[in-house]
């Protein structure tokens, strides 16, 4: 045997060693309770995205270190935020060098590698939930690792929490692909690995869990997604004190007086912030998707390419930032230095470069960090939004408490991080979540109550004005099937008197090879008006079935998307062989909920399709015919 064929028959064994571990795995796991398969599942997701996000940092940092020695600035190691080295830059023309450097080749990395991988995360991370049965490519880890440390860590005004979310999004939804889970276990995983980078990056687990699941809808919350979320959140807490210190960024706020914090004045300026506040929410929202369209529609037009429009809305955040340098960067450290210094208001204008009206600067800092980011984000460039909600939030949280809050017994701090709460919570139409999430940040589950109320408030002045576009208003509601009822009648009344056959009311549906796109199954559906697509390998086998209705796969997404259908199909599907009894097509149509079962030969090859109609009309004729009977029988009629 030759070398080559010594090593491909290791392989092989390797592989088939490993398959055996994996399909034990997934046995094993199906043999668990319900807890115990989400605390495993939970915890594997929470490990993962936590090492993945730690290796994020360490990235961020190396190119922050590079960055400071562009700028000549001597900066301490553990340093992830690019303004604060702005600031001190002694060469601030480096400010556009860096920028561009950044945007070029992250850019380049992520259009020839994952195109995904563009813009905020928590958008694409709602989007898989809701019209990808909760899929995520594993390899947008991977990309999106290096072309976020590469945007923030050269002055790219965004934050970590985007990349980090669709990072841990597509670790949850990787690892319930693995284990072959269902769809439904699937997107609960996407959340719990969303909610796990989130909890790492701000330490936040009550917090970060109910924002996961809160921004997937806009009037209410995913309750079956947050123990799920809990978990992983709180595995990823206790990773994240081990792994970044247990002090976040951010200073956490001494509250001397809960009388004077719950007071009736109090509670009234609460509302009037998160009105305020709401206000610059519509403002960033509005401006963000503005800049965003203009940007895409040039791209649309030819006038520029994919790669050239990151470096147009990074050379126009470079210009803010040469004016304004406090603006570039996640804005972390920043803001936690600024909340520090917020009880010496004079010392705020020299801490982030800027002379004048301590009203003035907080004021300016909220509308260019809006500019900043919207041109960062909005060009396709890796980056979040809400770090920039709560640095904005906190500015003009900070002005409202400098203007009312003497006259009240208030703190300006108090509002500040109020005002971050309302801002994101209006922005994200998160409010739960943000409020807990900023009262875990300040230190203090004090701060709930106000944050509650201001974030509220600012949520529904809002109304639908939301970062999140994929966001659904409610669950949609589910479908009605009277297949179970069909059932019982027909268990009742005998089904072993129906004379019919499963391939005689089986129809032909055009079934599609695992290895094609959503693109080809959309242009299936469209040309033959079936519901569902069989999903079918080499052999003919029946290998799952791809059902947009079941699984919330929008349309639009399907034509434009080269995904494999094999990614979001319903693996187990229900399936009948044609030599069944009838009434096992029903069983299985209850048993999956669905309205619909795929019929195999005795090999498991497809031959058809059952529609519940199909079978209702086939049954009907029996059934009224038993009626007659039974009523002819009970009045004595022979």
């Amino acid at each position: 045997m030759s070398v080559q064929q010594e090593n491909a028959a290791r392989i092989s064994s390797l592989q088939g060693r490993n398959y055996r571990v994996i399909n034990w795995l997934i046995e094993a796991i199906g043999r668990l309770s319900y807890v115990e398969k989400w605390i495993f599942i939970s915890t594997v997701t929470a490990i993962t995205s936590s090492l993945v996000i730690g290796l994020f940092y360490i990235m961020l940092r190396l190119v922050i270190k590079i960055s400071a020695m562009l700028h000549g600035v001597h900066v301490e190691t553990g340093l992830t935020d690019y303004s604060v080295l702005a600031i001190h830059s002694h060469n601030k023309f480096m400010i556009v060098v860096t920028l561009l450097l950044g945007a070029a080749i992250s850019s380049i990395i992520v259009y020839k590698l994952e195109p995904e991988a563009e813009g905020a995360g928590a958008e694409s991370v709602v989007e898989a939930y809701h019209f990808r049965a909760g899929s995520l490519r594993a390899r947008i880890a991977a990309v999106k690792t290096v072309a976020s440390a590469l945007v923030l860590g050269m002055g790219g005004s965004a934050g970590p929490e985007g990349p980090s979310v669709q990072i841990g999004g597509s670790v949850g939804a990787f690892t319930a692909s693995i284990l072959k889970l269902g769809i439904e276990e699937r997107r609960l995983a996407l959340i719990a690995g969303a909610a796990a980078a989130l909890s790492f990056i701000f330490q936040s687990p009550i917090g970060a869990a109910v924002f996961a699941a809160e921004i997937l809808y806009e009037e209410v919350l995913e309750a079956s997604a947050l123990p799920p979320a809990l978990l992983s959140s709180a595995i990823a807490y206790a990773l994240s004190l081990h792994i970044l210190g247990p002090e976040y960024k951010l200073p956490s706020i001494l509250i001397n007086d809960l009388l004077s914090l719950y007071s009736p004045a109090a509670l009234g300026a609460y509302i009037l912030l998160g009105l305020i506040e709401a206000v610059f929410a519509y403002a960033f929202v509005k401006i963000f998707y503005a800049i965003k369209e203009r940007i895409d529609r040039l791209v649309e037009k030819g006038v520029i390419n994919v790669y050239t429009k990151t470096i147009v809305g990074a050379s126009l955040a470079s210009l803010i930032g040469l004016g304004v340098p406090a603006v570039l960067g996640t804005g972390e450290e920043l803001l936690g230095e600024m909340l520090s210094a917020f009880g010496a208001q004079e010392g705020v204008g020299q801490l982030v470069g800027l002379h004048g009206s301590i009203l003035a600067i907080l004021i300016l800092l909220a509308v260019m960090k809006m500019l900043a980011t919207s041109l960062t984000v909005g060009s396709g460039l890796s980056g979040g939004l809400l770090t920039p909600s709560l640095f904005i939030g906190a500015m003009v949280g900070q002005v409202t408490g400098i203007i009312i809050g003497p006259h009240i017994g208030l703190q300006p701090a108090v509002l500040a991080y109020v005002g971050m709460a309302s801002l994101a919570g209006a922005a994200f139409k998160a409010p739960i979540g943000l409020a807990f999430f900023v009262a875990e940040i300040g230190g203090t589950p004090a701060l709930i109550v106000p944050g509650l109320v201001a974030s509220l408030t600012a949520s529904l002045a809002t109304r639908r004005v939301t970062f999140i576009k994929s966001a659904l208003r409610k669950p949609l509601p589910p479908s009605t099937f009277t297949a179970e009822s069909l059932l019982n009648i027909l268990r009742r009344m005998g089904a072993k008197n129906i004379n019919i056959t499963i391939p005689s009311i089986a129809k032909r549906f055009t079934a599609i090879d695992w290895h094609a796109s959503l693109r080809d199954a959309a242009a299936i559906i469209m040309r033959t008006g079936q519901r569902i697509v069989p999903i079918i390998d080499e052999n003919r086998r029946v290998v799952g079935v791809l059902d947009p209705a079941y699984i919330g796969l929008d349309l639009s997404y399907m034509i434009k998307s080269s995904q494999p259908v094999i990614e979001v199909s319903l693996i187990n599907a229900p399936i009948v062989r044609e030599t069944d009894p009838l009434i096992r097509v029903l069983e299985e149509m209850v048993a999956h909920g669905v309205d619909y079962v795929i019929v195999v030969d005795k090999q498991y090859r497809y031959l058809g399709v059952i529609m519940f109609t199909d079978l209702l009309n086939a049954v009907l004729p029996y059934i009224a015919t038993s009626l007659q009977q039974n009523s002819l029988s009970s009045r004595g009629v022979k």
